[in-house]
C-alpha cells in the first residue's frame, strides 16, 4: 500500500517557457487545423501575442522525467504495474508562446478500490505566470493494479 502520508507532497518548483516549435509540433500531432495555434501572423492577427497553447498543451510541461518518474520512485511504484487512469487540464486564459511559467506539482490525494487491488495517486501541477498569476492546471490520476 502506498503510504498515505505523502498526501499534500510537494515536489520542488520548476520553470518552464512555452516554445514556439514544441507548441507547433503538438497542435500538428494532434491534427488542429486552426492556425493561431501554429501560425503566429494569424495569431497576432487575432490579439494574442504569439501562437496560443492547445489547452492540452500542459501535458507536455509537466511530463517531464524529473517529475514523473522522480515521483513514482519516491513512492515505491512498480512502473510494471501503473496505469494512466484520468486527466484534467485547466486554463484560467489563453498561454502563448514566450512566457514563461512555474509549476508545482502535489500530491492530492492516495486511495484504494477493491480491498486494494486498485490504488490510485491524483497529482496536481498549478501553473502562475511570471506575474504569480495562476494560469492553469494539470490533474492526473494513476492507478497501480497490485493484483493479477
Amino acid at each position: 500500500m502506498i503510504d498515505r502520508s505523502f498526501i499534500g507532497f510537494e515536489m520542488e518548483p520548476f520553470d518552464t517557457t512555452l516554445e514556439k516549435g514544441q507548441m507547433e509540433l503538438f497542435a500538428k500531432a494532434l491534427g488542429e487545423k486552426h492556425s493561431i495555434y501554429s501560425d503566429e501572423a494569424v495569431a497576432r492577427a487575432e490579439g494574442y501575442p504569439s501562437i496560443v497553447a492547445l489547452p492540452t498543451y500542459l501535458i507536455r510541461l509537466g511530463t517531464r522525467d524529473d517529475l514523473t518518474y522522480g515521483l513514482f520512485n519516491e513512492l515505491s511504484i512498480d512502473l510494471a504495474k501503473l496505469l494512466h487512469g484520468e486527466q484534467e487540464f485547466i486554463l484560467e486564459r489563453p498561454l502563448c508562446a514566450g512566457e514563461t511559467l512555474r509549476g508545482v506539482k502535489k500530491i492530492v490525494d492516495i486511495f484504494d478500490k477493491k480491498d486494494g487491488a486498485l490504488e490510485f495517486v491524483v497529482t496536481e501541477i498549478l501553473y502562475h505566470d511570471e506575474n504569480d498569476r495562476f494560469a492553469g492546471s494539470d490533474r492526473c490520476t494513476f492507478v497501480i493494479r497490485n493484483r493479477g
